[in-house]
């Protein structure tokens, strides 16, 4: 029997700066080298969502833009954080991750209620944090590019993403003159979000695979993945893109 994944791309006319849609097509062309079927459905404001999804992706955007998806958000955020509930996984990078927080603190101190999907608060500031940037993860050495004007704190008892090698992280640009090291992004169960860019699954793959066998854990699928030569080579050239950026800079 054919395996199948349904991935949902929440708001991808809105979020989806910096290159954040590569993290679908990374999901998609992976999991069809190995010969599961994919669908991606896409929400946008106003749609209806469907019945199940087996990953929900939401990528990034500048504030007016997260402004006009937020009561639309809103309405669908008992759904999400049921399908969080029930194993779905979730990647949520940059202004999408603000979104799927406990609140956002807008720079004069007004909050907002989040759509309360992951264990963090952000407060947006003006200096930004802008920069590639490396982390040291359970799952080995992540890197990427971030841009962001906030400060996200995690919930007690949250698990960040990795630990900052160099860049800034969810301190952001106020994290280079903190006496702690610096973290970044939060893993919570499957569940990632994350101020990488890059786009961040065709950057560091162990992450695509990772959401793969968890999305077909939720639909019940045999979760094994084989290895498959084409993605080899993928994985070679995010290995170098890595290392290029360690490199300059100067790890």
């Amino acid at each position: 029997m054919t395996r199948s994944l349904s991935i949902l791309a929440l708001y991808p006319r809105q979020l989806g700066i910096n290159g954040d849609s590569g993290n679908v097509l990374a999901l998609r062309t992976r999991a069809e080298a190995r010969g599961i079927a994919v669908t991606v459905v896409e929400h946008n404001v106003g749609d209806a969502l469907p019945e199940s999804v087996d990953i929900v992706h939401i990528g990034s955007g500048p504030r007016t833009a997260q402004l006009a998806v937020r009561d639309d958000l809103a309405a669908i955020a008992p759904r999400l954080r049921a399908w969080k509930e029930s194993g779905v996984p979730f990647l949520a990078i940059a202004g999408g991750w603000q979104l799927l927080g406990a609140s956002v603190a807008d720079e004069d101190g007004t909050e907002a209620p989040g759509a309360g999907v992951f264990p963090s608060r952000v407060a947006l500031v003006a200096a930004r944090a802008v920069g590639e940037i490396v982390l040291e993860s359970a799952a080995g050495t992540l890197a990427g590019f971030e841009n962001h004007g906030s400060v996200t704190t995690l919930e007690a008892g949250a698990t960040p993403l990795g630990t900052v090698t160099s860049g800034f992280g969810n301190a952001g640009a106020a994290s280079s003159t903190g006496t702690e090291p610096a973290v970044e992004g939060v893993v919570d169960g499957t569940s990632v979000g994350t101020n990488l860019h890059g786009p961040f699954l065709p950057m560091n793959p162990v992450w695509a695979d990772r959401f793969i066998v968890a999305g077909l854990a939720h639909a019940g699928s045999d979760t094994a993945l084989d290895d498959v030569p084409r993605l080899a080579a993928i994985d070679e050239t995010a290995a170098n893109a890595r290392a290029a950026i360690a490199k300059r800079l100067g790890l």
